[in-house]
């Protein structure tokens, strides 16, 4: 395969994960809200996709990892903090003032946890990383809203505006904003294709409305545990990593933080 089809091919899925992102935007702003969270999970693993693609082919390149960084910002930090003020019922809109606050501060979080990750770590994720990744909150927000907007989701107290869930969500979803910019350290997720294929089955089963409900609630459950369980066995991942002299610096080639 010639050098600059290898190049293109990982390019065109991180810009499909950027379309899908701005359709998200797009979306929510016309009031579909669940085709808005649907899309945002789309991205994400169009957005872990195109590192996969990139390594298998050596394709990696310094354009990817910055692209990447742009993909990231809109898929999983605009995207959602949108999704969330213009959601009904319940979204941040309601409550005008403290609205737009936490709105703002979904993208500040988003924004601070990737220059940070493009700063501090070389590694680009390989020995894990400082804080929780963006991607967490952002599948956590659409994994609820999904499950609140399927059918059935009511009947099973999904909710913003009271009750127990809804309590729990606001209150992760600010603690997930915190330990973006905190010194929290996490394992990097597994790419093994055993675990990667089902999560992909997932996201296309939000899709079909009958399984909406149960494949969102799997996926608000992973991400619920990566945030607040995950830090307590990152001693278990680094102990099967290599050495660190034994890795290559990946600053200009690579860019793990949304995959």
């Amino acid at each position: 395969m010639r050098v600059a089809i290898r190049k293109a091919i990982p390019c065109i899925c991180t810009f499909a994960a950027l379309c899908a992102g701005v359709g998200s935007i797009l979306a929510a702003g016309a009031g579909s809200f669940l085709l808005s969270a649907q899309l945002i999970l789309v991205s994400l693993i169009l957005d872990g996709l195109d590192g996969t693609l990139a390594r298998l082919l050596r394709a990696q390149t310094r354009f990817g990892a910055e692209l990447d960084t742009f993909v990231d910002i809109t898929s999983f930090g605009i995207a959602p903090a949108v999704l969330l003020y213009f959601f009904e019922p319940g979204g941040l809109c309601s409550v005008p003032f403290w609205g737009l606050v936490l709105a703002f501060l979904f993208v500040m979080s988003g924004a601070a946890r990737l220059s940070r990750f493009r700063v501090v770590d070389p590694y680009r994720g390989q020995r894990g990383y400082l804080g929780l990744p963006i991607t967490t909150a952002a599948g956590f927000v659409a994994a609820y809203l999904i499950a609140l907007k399927s059918p059935g989701g009511s009947d099973m107290f999904f909710s913003l505006t009271g009750g127990p869930l809804a309590i729990g969500f606001w209150l992760a979803l600010l603690l997930m904003l915190v330990l973006q910019v905190s010194h929290v350290r996490y394992p990097k997720p597994t790419k093994n294709p055993k675990v990667l294929i089902p999560f992909m089955g997932l996201i296309v089963l939000l899709f079909i409305p009958a399984m909406a409900i149960y494949s969102a609630m799997l996926i608000f459950v992973y991400g619920i545990w990566f945030a607040f369980g995950s830090p307590f066995f990152f001693r278990r991942f680094m102990a099967h990593l290599s050495p660190a002299e034994k890795l290559e610096p990946a600053a200009e080639t690579d860019d793990e933080e949304g995959s």
